[in-house]
């Protein structure tokens, strides 16, 4: 027990830099929904630190608080002090976690996901036929699993064949070449949201860009981070930079914000390590990079979910994209928080997460909207979900689709 209080008291440093002054109760998804104190950033600091001030024997009950943290980083981004709560909460699972495993077969399962992706890629058509004999068809690719214990949820199917398995190799730029990088799609456009992976490619190559994807798609790692598994995510993230060395490439390009931020930002602090070519979100890349333009065809009310991890200072890159590259009335949100996704936090903690996302969709309803933009295939299955759920006749696309369809193949 004193190896667990000692490397909690290795984030002693960081930890006294909150002053408790509860400025993170503003703009905490948790703390908005219950008002409980363990819920927001402040809380948790202080449960950590009553750990290795002698309630070791607590330590078990203050993992289950620290575990209900959606990892938003809005906390981090408020803060007058500057501390950096993302890495003290999964630094803080991780010890915890010595004290309180993860179940065997969670543990079973979140290696086979991160270390086996060939064997992962390999299921894709068994969980394909899986879901889609064991739900019941929505509509289009939505579907509505019998399981009683998944909750009634609402999920977007899993491809028969992965993205990468399809088109893994090299895609030349049509015409004069501009430029070169690296497509990563992560977990979710490799088996999700194949389409958004087709789109970048056919966008980039559109506009002259040569594009290299990588055969088999490696996760992140951000799961393993965010159920306490630290080095397994340490390890995923130098995995793929090893993987990066490979390719000569100006930029690796993401459609996923999650994995730019486990792969970049938070991947850079736990491993000292980082990719020669700069890891760069798709429509900052179309916009910075390309200043490419055009006006889609698009009509009707729209409005933009910002996800969680997407750059702060990059978010007038997705809005004035629909401002002025559609054809839509754009209309703001006036809730700007979380969808209530975070990765495993729906998983485990679903209606919990529901209610974030109904919210957002009464200001659809509201609002008329037609049309959600949203560059994350986490935050675009929540609000499906919720969409589904609450009535709300709204598409939910990344605006790279948008793009897409005005190319005319």
């Amino acid at each position: 027990m004193n190896d667990i209080t000692q490397e909690l008291q290795e984030l002693e440093e960081m930890m006294l830099q909150c002053m408790k002054c509860g400025t993170c109760q503003s703009d905490c998804p948790l703390y908005r929904t219950d008002g409980k104190e363990s819920s927001v950033a402040r809380g948790k600091i202080s449960l950590i630190q009553s750990v290795y001030e002698g309630r070791i024997e607590d330590a078990g009950e203050i993992l289950e608080h620290i575990d209900k943290c959606l990892l938003c980083g809005r906390c981090k981004h408020v803060c007058p002090s500057g501390v950096k709560t993302d890495e003290i909460f999964l630094k803080g699972k991780e010890v915890l976690r010595k004290i309180k495993k993860l179940p065997k077969w969670q543990k079973a399962i979140l290696k086979i996901a991160m270390q086996k992706p060939e064997l992962m890629a390999k299921m894709s058509p068994l969980m394909h036929m899986g879901l889609k004999f064991g739900s019941k068809k929505i509509k289009d690719d939505i579907y509505k699993p019998l399981i009683p214990s998944l909750g009634g949820r609402h999920v977007v199917s899993i491809k028969s064949e992965p993205f990468s398995k399809k088109h893994g190799g090299f895609h030349p730029a049509i015409g004069e070449e501009r430029d070169t990088v690296l497509f990563y799609p992560g977990c979710a456009i490799n088996f999700i949201y194949t389409d958004w992976g087709e789109a970048v490619i056919k966008v980039l190559n559109h506009f002259g860009v040569s594009v290299h994807v990588p055969h088999t798609n490696i996760c992140c790692g951000v799961p393993a981070a965010t159920m306490g598994e630290l080095e397994l995510y340490k390890k995923m993230v130098n995995e793929n930079i090893d993987l990066f060395a490979n390719f000569d490439t100006s930029h690796i390009i993401t459609a996923c914000p999650t994995c730019r931020y486990g792969l970049y930002e938070m991947g850079e602090k736990q491993t000292g390590r980082r990719s020669k070519a700069e890891t760069t979100d798709i429509m900052v890349y179309l916009k910075e990079v390309l200043k490419i333009d055009f006006i889609s065809e698009r009509k009707g009310n729209s409005t933009i979910h910002f996800p969680c991890h997407y750059q702060q200072d990059k978010q007038s890159v997705i809005e004035n994209f629909v401002k002025e590259n559609t054809s839509t009335e754009y209309k703001k949100l006036r809730n700007q928080s979380c969808c209530g996704f975070a990765g495993t936090f729906s998983i485990k903690y679903y209606e919990r997460s529901k209610q974030f996302t109904m919210t957002k969709n009464e200001e659809f309803i509201d609002k008329e909207i037609d049309v959600v933009y949203s560059p994350c295939p986490g935050c675009a299955m929540q609000l499906t979900d919720g969409a589904v759920s609450s009535g709300a006749k709204v598409e939910v696309l990344h605006p790279i689709l948008e793009l897409a369809r005005q190319i005319k193949d």
